[in-house]
């Protein structure tokens, strides 16, 4: 069969990168002004892809708005693409949320412009998740154009392939070779040397298909249409034999799919192809650490708490928040492009990115105020007492936490401008101390963490806000019993004294215990955790480990001549600091002396020396089954990788990592990295909420907060090295061991990605019983507990409120609550779990107010079919290994 060779005209457009945005946006505005000057006046010229992502659009539009109605002619005619996303993601380092929010703003505004492809475009996504395939079926999309992350292995020699999700989800695979997506661009380049180098192009395409159909991108990075590409295409035709099409991506997919059968399957995530396909680019995972913390913070607002309570809100009568909510998200996901979220950009760009979680924390802390003050009715009166803490939980089932919260007892009012009729009264004296009470009036044990005097501001609608000075009181509250996915209050009543609360909580010089764990640290400031229940023993924890990096933003790449550093290799100072009835804290200081820098020919570490303080705080509870760790590091140094390291002593050469919407089996191995000649195979790996190792005896879990990056180390102990911070002083290098193909991207000096100053990490470790991982709730019950703390609410009133209530519950924790948010098209209400084990887990959803109808959906919030309610309040689930399954509540 005659081939066909489809060409496609694109630019991949990175919205900031080694410019910031709105030097690229400046370039964006002239480009699409030239395609649509040339697709006026050249007929032939086809059609032009804007790289998937209708940000692009929506970013040229913002400047041209007067162009609207040219552009969106040629978008309903074909001649431009664009979508399914909004903006081109990492798939890694973004939750999975926040990947299907990308495809429902970028699917939703490629269809109100009357396009849109149906097709998965990862064209330079560094590696691909492995339920990739599960979320695009949930657009009504079957297929995926991929090029890292896979290819160049033996039995990887076609174009074409099935990609199987963990759910056995199948989609088609469209694997770019080597060249990638810009193979196919000639427009500096003169007929003959077209002619030699298509030769060479069309023997590798021709021996990788399995169809007569071969794909060539003819763009690249923030490159312009070719307009000579007409005349290209017929000197092709008159020298080879085949037909040559000026083709779209779509069009080459529906062609394809005519032709394959029995294609071989490529199973779940990819994150290999380093020995021929382009870079991974593992070190992006750690590259800013600060910036994947701060996405981590945002999106957990977002998901859990901003989207839950606006839904309810909206149920019980509040307008919809949807908007402010999209706004959020927008600004999010323009944080969620690989050279943004990967940290691989110039440092201007990074700061623009900290402006836009500031927005989004802005605007959700907003969007739930207003729902709050819906459920929880609001007092504006200013001059009075806290009379109400509550707590919401947002979790789907009940929850007993300590937790933190802060009351106020009103001192004086604050006169704001000036008003000479107003007399302002004494300072009243601050509480002597107080008692908290649940709703049968039963007394609620706190512990004081800190007190102070300061301002309090009461905000209205009707007038200017008022301030007062308050004596404020930071707690940790015993808050028990709090209903699942809904809140509880607590009534506070001064006292004349702190009451003394009984504690299970037994604490040394050196230890911590409860009646779970026991804590001990030594003189070198090694911890040793034992869990008491499960008899097992974990020492040597929380150790800190320093070598050099003389890497880039996109690798880590140790120096020829290396030197490392521990932190037990000198003396820690231990002491306790925190002894109340529901938290003990010991904290543990050392100080590392580490090179400052690396030497001038980046060979080596330097021989000047500075200290590094490193202040470790361990805390457990009552209850408390996971050490939890808040580490604060003050950086001095440069060019080195800071790792905390926890020697596992569990015999296995595999975790299991939390990934988007599943968790995945990884297999850690050692390569011969000669054989790699663009990029060694990356020991680190990224994870979402955890990574755990176990063996038939024991299982250990680390729970990160917002730091992904991991390693399990194939040392004796088999340690997992959890990184903490990579500082790096250059966008792109071109002598990197770890990289021995070349630069990434330009040489940009970055001295922001050196990450001076103060940071902070929380982490926590979990020992456990092996079958707990998959045949109990614990891990996502302790995760929920370790991320998403209950959100504590003050209230003023005087008059009764509510004092609990609740919205919906999921049965057993095994089901992971995704999501909980208003539907897009504004009928109803969604929910989102997922089973993220290897076994089907059976259920129950209940909601506590009736519910007239609920349907099965996708992802795109599309419903499919009827669900059978049992009293109009709960849905029976049963739910296959690695499932979603999404709801829509009317």
């Amino acid at each position: 069969m005659k081939p066909t060779y489809h060409i496609v005209s694109h630019s991949h457009w990175d919205r900031e990168w080694y410019k910031p945005f709105e030097q690229f946006r400046a370039m964006l505005v002239n480009m699409i002004d030239d395609l649509l000057e040339l697709l006026e006046r050249d007929p032939e010229f086809a059609s032009f892809t804007l790289d998937g992502q209708t940000s692009v659009i929506e970013d040229y539009l913002a400047v041209r708005p007067d162009r609207r109605e040219e552009l969106i002619r040629h978008i309903k005619r074909g001649r431009i693409l664009t979508g399914p996303w909004y903006i081109l993601p990492d798939e890694f380092l973004v939750s999975a949320e926040a990947t299907v929010r990308n495809l429902m703003v970028g699917t939703g505004m490629a269809r109100a412009m009357g396009g849109g492809m149906k097709v998965g475009y990862i064209p330079d996504s560094f590696g691909h998740i492995a339920m990739m395939p599960a979320i695009l079926k949930g657009f009504g999309i079957d297929s995926a154009l991929v090029y890292r992350g896979f290819g160049g292995e033996p039995e990887q020699k076609t174009s074409e392939y099935r990609w199987v999700a963990p759910d056995g989800t199948k989609a088609l695979l469209i694997h770019l070779f080597r060249h990638g997506y810009s193979a196919g661009y000639f427009h500096q380049e003169t007929e003959k040397e077209i002619l030699e180098r298509f030769k060479d192009l069309k023997a590798e395409l021709d021996a990788r298909a399995t169809t007569s159909h071969r794909l060539m991108m003819n763009g690249g990075d923030h490159h312009w249409p070719d307009p000579k590409l007409p005349q290209t295409l017929g000197l092709l035709r008159r020298n080879f034999e085949g037909d040559f099409v000026h083709s779209s991506i779509p069009a080459y997919v529906e062609a394809v799919k005519k032709q394959v059968n029995g294609l071989p399957e490529v199973l779940g995530e990819m994150r290999f192809g380093y020995r021929y396909a382009f870079a991974v680019l593992g070190g992006t995972s750690s590259s800013r650490m600060y910036i994947k913390q701060e996405n981590w913070k945002a999106q957990l607002l977002m998901e859990r708490y901003v989207e839950p309570l606006a839904a309810v809100a909206a149920l019980a009568g509040t307008r919809s928040q949807q908007p402010l909510v999209r706004q959020a998200w927008k600004n999010l996901l323009q944080n969620h492009p690989h050279d943004s979220i990967c940290g691989c950009s110039i440092d201007s760009v990074h700061r623009e990115m900290m402006t836009r979680f500031k927005a989004v924390n802005e605007i959700g802390s907003s969007v739930m105020e207003t729902a709050l003050q819906k459920l929880i009715p609001y007092d504006d009166q200013a001059f009075k007492d806290d009379r109400y803490v509550f707590f919401f939980n947002p979790s789907p089932f009940e929850r007993s936490d300590v937790t933190l919260a802060e009351i106020k007892f009103y001192l004086q009012d604050i006169i704001v401008g000036l008003n000479p009729d107003v007399t302002i009264a004494p300072k009243l004296p601050p509480a002597s101390g107080f008692r908290l009470r649940d709703e049968e009036g039963v007394e609620v044990p706190y512990q004081v963490v800190s007190r102070s005097e300061g301002y309090d501001i009461t905000y209205t609608n009707y007038n200017y806000p008022k301030q007062t000075y308050a004596d404020q009181w930071s707690l940790l509250v015993d808050a028990k019993r709090i209903p699942p996915l809904g809140f509880k209050g607590f009534s506070i009543e001064r006292a004349g004294d702190v009451p003394r609360y009984s504690s299970p909580l037994r604490v040394g010089k050196t230890f911590l215990e409860n009646d779970f764990l026991r804590v001990e640290v030594n003189s070198k400031g090694e911890v040793t955790l034992k869990d008491k229940v499960n008899k097992m023993i974990f020492p040597g924890l929380n150790v800190f480990e320093n070598s050099g990096d003389v890497g880039d933003e996109y690798n880590y790449s140790y120096p020829k001549k290396d030197r490392w550093h521990s932190s037990n290799k000198g003396h820690a100072s231990v002491k306790i600091v925190e002894q109340g009835p529901l938290r003990a804290s010991i904290q543990i200081v050392v100080v590392m002396r580490v090179p400052d820098s690396a030497t001038p020919d980046r060979r080596g570490r330097s021989g000047k020396t500075v200290p590094v303080k490193i202040i470790s705080r361990l805390s457990i509870t009552p209850a408390s089954r996971s050490l939890e760790i808040v580490t604060t590091v003050e950086n001095r140094a440069k060019d080195h990788r800071l790792r905390v390291l926890f020697p596992s002593g569990i015999k296995t050469d595999a975790v299991h990592a939390d990934s988007q919407f599943c968790v995945v089996e990884r297999k850690q191995r050692k390569y011969h990295v000669k054989e790699f000649t663009i990029e060694h195979p990356a020991a680190v790996a990224p994870m979402q909420r955890f990574v755990t190792v176990k063996d038939a005896k024991k299982a250990l879990t680390l729970f990160s907060y917002g730091m992904p990056e991991y390693e399990l180390k194939l040392d004796g102990r088999r340690t997992l090295a959890l990184t903490l911070l990579r500082c790096i002083g250059l966008l792109a290098g071109d002598d990197l061991i770890t990289r021995p193909g070349g630069k990434s991207g330009w040489h940009n000096e970055t001295p922001e990605a050196q990450c001076p100053g103060t940071h902070t990490f929380r982490y926590a470790l979990l020992p456990h019983r092996p079958e707990e991982f998959e045949a109990t709730d614990l891990i996502n019950r302790e995760s929920e507990k370790f991320h998403l703390p209950l959100f504590p609410i003050r209230r003023k009133n005087e008059t009764a409120l509510p004092l609990s209530g609740s919205f919906v519950s999921v049965e057993p924790a095994q089901l992971v609550l995704s999501a909980v948010k208003e539907a897009e098209d504004g009928k109803g209400t969604i929910l989102r779990v997922y089973n993220p084990v290897g076994k089907e887990v059976g259920g129950t959803i209940c909601f506590v107010r009736p519910v007239r109808e609920a349907w099965k959906a996708r992802l795109d919030e599309t419903a499919l079919d009827r669900i059978k309610l049992d009293d109009g309040h709960a849905i029976g689930v049963k739910v296959p290994p690695h499932e979603i399954v999404t709801i829509k509540i009317l």
